[in-house]
Formats: C-alpha cells, sequence, structure tokens
C-alpha cells in the first residue's frame, strides 16, 4: 500500500491537499476524547469515536495543525470539569474515552495498518480534517480548518472506486435497439 504522507514541508498547500485528500465529504459526527499527540511532522492526531463505539483517530494535518489550539483547549476544559466533578463527589477520576466533544468535521477517511511483535496486523480508522467545528463553553459554534485548495470534484476517480446511486441507476446511453423478426 503507498504511502501518501504530506508534511507541508516544501510543498503548496494544493500539493498537500491533493496527496491528504483523495475524496472529500462530511460533516461527518465524531467524538473527540482528551487524548493528544504529536507527529514528528507536526501533524496532530486526537483521539476519538464514531457513532458512539468505533474508535478513530483524527488527523489534523500540515497547515490546520496551527489552528487546532481551541480545540485542544476545549478538551483540556471539558476533562478538567469531569475530574473536578469526580473530586467533589468523592469518586474516582473518568476514563477519558467517557470524556467526549462532539465535533463535526469535514475530510477524508483512510485506514492505517501495522504490524505488531507478534507479526499481528492492526488497523485503526483515520480521519483526516480539512475543517472542523463544535459548540465551545459559551454555547458557540466555532469553526476551523479550511476546505482542500483544489477541487475535489474535477478529481479523476480510480477505476475500482465505487459507483454512487445515480450512476449505478443511470441508464446507458446507447444506439437504438433494433428489432429483428
Amino acid at each position: 500500500m503507498a504511502q501518501t504522507q504530506a508534511s507541508g514541508r516544501g510543498q503548496s498547500p494544493e500539493q498537500e491537499d491533493r496527496a491528504l485528500f483523495r475524496t472529500y465529504g462530511g460533516p461527518i459526527e465524531v467524538e473527540l476524547v482528551p487524548r493528544l499527540s504529536r507527529t514528528a511532522d507536526g501533524d496532530v492526531i486526537i483521539s476519538g469515536f464514531f457513532k458512539r463505539s468505533t474508535e478513530i483517530s483524527v488527523l489534523f494535518p500540515g497547515r490546520r495543525a496551527r489552528e487546532i489550539g481551541p480545540l485542544d483547549a476545549h478538551l483540556r476544559w471539558i476533562d478538567s470539569q469531569a475530574r473536578r466533578a469526580a473530586v467533589a463527589a468523592r469518586r474516582p477520576s473518568p476514563n477519558p474515552d467517557l470524556i467526549r466533544l462532539p465535533v463535526k468535521i469535514k475530510g477524508a477517511w483512510r485506514q492505517r495498518f501495522w504490524r505488531d511483535a507478534d507479526d499481528n496486523e492492526t488497523g485503526i480508522y483515520q480521519l483526516v480534517a480539512a475543517r472542523w467545528a463544535f459548540t465551545d463553553q459559551t454555547g458557540t459554534l466555532v469553526q476551523f480548518g479550511e476546505a482542500p485548495a483544489y477541487d475535489v470534484s474535477a478529481r479523476q476517480r480510480p477505476k475500482s472506486y465505487i459507483l454512487t446511486a445515480r450512476e449505478i441507476d443511470a441508464v446507458p446511453r446507447s444506439a437504438p435497439a433494433t428489432h429483428l423478426e
């Protein structure tokens, strides 16, 4: 499987986005948890859940990683609120997977696979974020990121691409049928 990593170093925004967003859709509703990490390229990865149970990671790549500050701050804030509530109720601190922030994301899905020490293949779904929105602590909807820097509708699809319902139901245009009697 070919790796399509775009670090953003020495690349135009269009080149970076062409490598990252082979498909583009959304908004996709996910729940992010306060577990954040950074890659060597400076990209940000936040763990989360899709449809409440499927564990995913959300990648905020390249120039979009610079806009992650308010989301990171809000995740830290809800984490501290949950921990304070647990201390006040004399309960143990909650599991970070139970502290979730609903976020709507426009981007592209991809799967990441790796082999562990026992040579077993493990995979996770990764959502590459282009744009995202969430409700902050004041109740205001805040939006960050930007759409891909190229026209995604003009992208040529690979032959293995699954047809849409409209394409499947389309009647092929061919020469009129001739009736032989």
